[in-house]
């Protein structure tokens, strides 16, 4: 990691906004709070994984095309050890120190978050809208990072290549990642357990997960149920 810097927020300043578990939709009342200039400071990243009296702002897109979405493996070139190996849908990464300048300039952390895009994606995000944010204490790296979820729409699923920490790239329609999501990390699971709400906060006009006319309507029930007593399990 070097001398890499990162973007937080002192975990304290979460703690009087209210502390939730899981995922949130209420982001009209984190936000605007938590990437204000005056409450953010970069930090050793070295320091920053393991002092948990702050928490890095962490960006996480969903990548969709049409009834598709991306998901890869994460690989061992990827920064955060403790994710290797782990399927996900989303991508993103820490807000490093030489990004400030949209702070600089004014324009702060959706700036900064669309130039972590085209680093990792090679595309200009111009169709995305922040959705949702994500705590979970239940693990180590969970109790020092916060996500930003994003739901971005691609045209095309030419974006699919191999990039460093990316591994596998594929569109796979989205009932087979909800179908599986309890074999992602655990933010990925969170967004696939909740992705229809995501979506409708996204302003998506039709579910990307209709069920085709053509599936058995009793598995459909079945996995209807499944996923809603996930969701009441995980308390969300």
């Amino acid at each position: 990691m070097g001398k890499e810097k990162v973007l937080c927020f002192e975990t304290s300043l979460f703690e009087r906004l209210g502390v939730f578990q899981g995922m949130s939709l209420e982001i009209e009342k984190y936000m605007p709070a938590l990437t204000n200039r005056s409450n953010v400071q970069y930090l050793d990243r070295a320091q920053a994984e393991h002092d948990r009296r702050y928490k890095q702002i962490i960006p996480y897109a969903l990548i969709l095309c049409g009834d598709k979405i991306l998901r890869y493996r994460r690989g061992k070139r990827g920064g955060e050890s403790r994710l290797h190996g782990l399927c996900s849908v989303g991508v993103g990464g820490h807000i490093l120190e030489q990004e400030t300048w949209p702070f600089s300039r004014g324009l702060g952390y959706h700036e900064a978050m669309r130039r972590r895009l085209r680093e990792e994606l090679e595309i200009d995000v111009t169709n995305e809208k922040a959705v949702a944010v994500i705590n979970d204490d239940s693990t180590d790296v969970g109790r020092v990072h916060f996500g930003v979820v994003h739901v971005v729409h691609v045209a095309d699923e030419s974006l699919a290549h191999s990039r460093c920490g990316v591994v596998h790239p594929e569109f796979v329609h989205v009932n087979e990642a909800v179908n599986d999501a309890f074999s992602y990390e655990s933010w990925s699971h969170f967004c696939l357990l909740n992705l229809d709400d995501l979506l409708s906060k996204a302003g998506t006009i039709a579910s990307v997960r209709d069920i085709p006319s053509e599936s058995n309507p009793d598995e459909t029930s079945a996995m209807v149920l499944q996923i809603l007593e996930r969701k009441a399990a995980f308390g969300f």
